[in-house]
């Protein structure tokens, strides 16, 4: 069973690295620190890398369910099991690799969960913030981020933004490296939201 092993750990190998494009920025939005520039060509080999661990599965899974090993009929192996702590490691890492695999469809909301500002509270009730003044002018400004590479990214950063108060809209798009915010600048200044997007994880060109 060491070759299906070696296969099993190449193919969860393949898929976190195929997924670091997402789970970098949520790591880097964990521990407060920048984006990290592997992302990138992480999501240039994402297709490449899904397509060599469903390969690894699929032929580890050939091997323990389909094929069995030729032997002489009064041989051990004949009668051999297959076995179970294989079958469960092999189901393991096919959760591990789907689980990966979706990665770009999940770690935008936790980024943004974790990186959602808190609003202060105290003993007796929370503090509530007022709704934004309709009549107030809105300005727009438009960013410039390093490190989306994909949908999850955008969403990454979007959340967090349009949780301030004073951002009427947030709208990032990865395929022009930027995020255009619309906001009240009696009620949030520009510093903040810079400030922001550098708390998930993204550098500001």
């Amino acid at each position: 069973m060491r070759k299906e092993n070696v296969l099993m750990g190449g193919g969860v190998a393949a898929a976190i690295v195929s997924s670091l494009c997402c789970i970098l920025p949520l790591i880097a939005a964990t521990l407060g620190i920048g984006s990290i520039g592997i992302a990138s060509a992480s999501e240039t080999l994402r297709p490449y890398l899904l397509v060599l661990a469903s390969a690894a599965l699929a032929y580890v899974f050939y091997r323990v369910y389909f094929r069995r090993e030729e032997c002489a009929p009064d041989d051990s192996c004949a009668s051999k099991p297959v076995d179970k702590i294989n079958q469960i490691s092999l189901w393991m890492a096919t959760a591990v690799i789907v689980a990966f695999a979706l990665a770009p469809y999940y770690t935008g909301y936790i980024a943004a969960a974790i990186t959602a500002p808190r609003l202060p509270t105290t003993a007796s009730a929370p503090v509530i913030a007022p709704p934004p003044d309709e009549s107030s002018s809105k300005n727009t400004i438009v960013l410039n981020v390093r490190g989306m590479t994909c949908d999850a990214c955008e969403t990454h950063i979007e959340v967090p933004l349009r949780r301030l108060h004073g951002v009427a809209s947030a709208d990032a798009d990865y395929k022009k490296h930027n995020v255009t915010v619309v906001y009240d600048p009696a009620q949030v200044t520009v510093e903040r939201i810079k400030e922001t997007i550098t708390a998930t994880g993204y550098e500001l060109i």
